[in-house]
């Protein structure tokens, strides 16, 4: 990709101390960005960045964040929202099922709490981050928006129902906000990434294992996705707007 491609733009990444978060701010920096970087404990590392504390489940956190970068930085010209969660207990009961022969089943198991906590970070976390990105872009009336959300937001994944629920709920929040800011001269669009070696991914145990199949014959690494992050945010793709992109290694075309 042209270098430079972000000189001086005031970009914000959320999730930026690990996995894809963190190789996004490190490939946007690289391109010229000035970064804040967004995560619950405000200690993203790397030059060059501003490390702001956000919680994504608390629409004021992230208000307040996003306040600040303002002010230190300028008002953001990109975002590109990664933060996410799922659910280490479900994921350990389903593995426990595989690994007996068992069929999957986890609905029973995922309360009411799970349910929420889920939404709270994965969706309303989405909703909290393009809200208070839009409202300093339309000031500008120009910006790009990048969610990510999930292959398991477009098929069903059998024993994580809450979180495909979640990433199925960005995919279609992306579309309607897409639709809505682009006559303002915002775009926004997604990313689906498939098996994406990441520490939250390495928590499943068949990916951590290298027992997902992928036609590619491996599992992905943070930076392919950072790298349709930059994509998505650039002046290269100017004409895409409310797109879901998979990034799986060909899993979707199964």
């Amino acid at each position: 990709m042209v270098s430079g491609m972000l000189e001086g733009a005031v970009a914000v990444v959320t999730g930026a101390a690990s996995g894809i978060g963190e190789a996004t701010t490190r490939l946007l920096v690289e391109h010229g960005a000035r970064v804040a970087a967004l995560d619950r404990t405000g200690r993203a590392k790397g030059p060059d960045l501003l490390s702001v504390a956000a919680d994504v489940a608390d629409a004021d956190s992230v208000e307040r964040a996003f306040a600040e970068v303002t002010q230190r930085l300028g008002p953001p010209d990109v975002v590109v929202h990664s933060a996410g969660t799922d659910d280490r207990e479900i994921k350990d009961l389903v593995a426990r099922q595989r690994a007996a022969g068992e069929p999957v089943l986890s609905l029973p198991e995922i309360t009411l709490d799970r349910w929420r906590r889920m939404q709270a970070v994965n969706l309303d976390g989405s909703f909290h981050v393009l809200r208070s990105a839009a409202a300093r872009m339309l000031e500008l009336r120009r910006g790009a928006i990048v969610l990510v959300g999930s292959e398991s937001g477009v098929h069903g994944l059998g024993g994580l129902a809450h979180y495909s629920a979640s990433k199925g709920g960005v995919h279609a929040l992306t579309r309607s906000a897409a639709v809505e800011l682009a006559p303002f001269g915002i775009r926004v669009n997604a990313i689906a990434p498939g098996v994406i070696d990441t520490p939250m991914a390495r928590r499943t145990k068949a990916v951590a294992a290298g027992q997902v199949p992928v036609p590619l014959g491996r599992i992905g690494d943070s930076s392919e996705i950072a790298k349709v992050a930059l994509f998505l945010v650039s002046d290269l793709a100017s004409y895409v707007v409310g797109e879901v992109v998979h990034v799986d290694g060909g899993r979707m075309a199964c």
